[in-house]
């Protein structure tokens, strides 16, 4: 004959989170890693309202002054040209920044993933190089408001990258009222841009100068950017860029009722 004996225990409460703890079971766990590989998606393909111009397209037969040159034939983008340019362009996306006197306001401007819109939400685009311009996104709709806030339409800049071989432009451009433009670019990489120290470049340079079709409407202009990268190692890469722009632009002002009738 066997005889068994059951004896039961209580635990203290403050042992349960010891016995149920995550340490105890750090053995079991399995770590699960999700990676995807990027895609290009047609603008077909994309449920938002987008736009892309190609850079190569932008300066061919232009004079590569303005952005109102090329980007005036994409759906729902106004652009005003007045030829001031101590006012710059005006930039509507679907109406928002139409009531902008200047400049521009309710749009969200990025050069190479850099914001060029201040704070106040003021922007220009006197800054962006057309010679050196890989290509422009113009994002209409709502889904602008994923780049922040106010902002009725996205114009995301990207500019080009050095490759092999190296090359050497030189471009000009002549019209009336004594405008003229002298540009020079140079882009070029040392390597093919997959190994530890591989170097691209481009380097762009620009000067404008016109007399105006109105008096006191003259305007000089020396435009200047660079993009110089280098490989790090095989996922990091260090990119520099550097621009800069000098205006010097008379504003005509408003036209009186006398040269309205002329």
């Amino acid at each position: 004959m066997k005889i068994i004996n059951v004896h039961s225990a209580s635990l203290p409460a403050l042992l349960l989170p010891l016995i149920f703890s995550p340490a105890l079971f750090a053995a079991d766990e399995q770590t699960i890693i999700v990676t995807a590989a990027p895609q290009t998606l047609s603008e077909l393909d994309t449920p938002a309202a987008v736009s892309v111009v190609d850079g190569e397209e932008m300066r061919h037969a232009a004079p590569r002054v303005n952005l109102s040159e090329s980007l005036g034939a994409v759906p729902g983008l106004q652009v005003q040209n007045r030829q001031n340019y101590a006012q710059d362009l005006q930039l509507s996306i679907r109406g928002f920044g139409a009531r902008s006197t200047f400049g521009v306001r309710g749009l969200r401007l990025y050069v190479d993933g850099i914001p060029a819109t201040m704070p106040d939400g003021q922007g220009q685009t006197s800054n962006i190089d057309i010679n050196s311009v890989e290509s422009i996104d113009v994002l209409r709709g709502p889904f602008s408001a994923l780049y922040g806030n106010s902002s009725g339409g996205v114009i995301n800049v990207n500019t080009q990258t050095g490759q092999q071989p190296g090359t050497i432009e030189a471009s000009s451009y002549y019209g009336s009222f004594g405008s003229w433009r002298y540009g020079l670019k140079a882009s070029g990489a040392v390597g093919d841009g997959t190994q530890a120290g591989d170097v691209d470049y481009t380097v762009s340079t620009s000067r404008f100068s016109t007399h105006g079709y109105r008096d006191r409407s003259g305007a000089q202009k020396n435009l200047a950017n660079a993009k110089l990268g280098v490989r790090i190692d095989d996922a990091s890469k260090l990119t520099l860029l550097f621009n800069s722009v000098d205006i010097k632009a008379d504003d005509a002002g408003g036209l009186t009722e006398k040269r309205m009738a002329r």
